[in-house]
């Protein structure tokens, strides 16, 4: 996982991004940090707010030991702002953004119940 991590670590400072196991890391023109991770519902009609919020924060936790484990993207993440992505995938059509979350705010991007 290290080595996968210090990969993600070079197309990020090329502004690219890398999946890093069920998680996508890619950096912004404004030079944040995008964490992304897709749901794990396949029916689209199935997700809430309730529940995207849970898988949301699974993302976060996933990104926090990632952190634990590769002090090199600790260093590279300092003082960059986070952003953390929840996408819904159309059974590989196409990715449908969810919500993201920046400091502490949610942005939905779509309406969920």
């Amino acid at each position: 996982m290290r080595d996968k991590i210090k990969i993600a670590i070079e197309f990020l400072k090329d502004k690219k991004s890398f999946l890093v196991g069920d998680l996508r890391l890619e950096a912004n023109e404004l030079g944040d940090i995008e964490i992304t991770g897709w749901s794990q519902y396949t029916n689209f009609r199935n997700l809430t707010k309730e529940n995207s919020l849970e898988e949301l924060q699974g993302i976060k936790s996933l990104f926090y030991d990632k952190l634990k484990v590769s002090p090199e993207l600790a260093n590279f993440i300092k003082g960059k702002d986070i952003v953390f992505n929840l996408y819904f995938d159309d059974y590989g059509k196409a990715s449908i953004e969810i919500c993201s979350e920046k400091d502490s705010n949610i942005c939905w991007k779509r309406d969920i119940p």
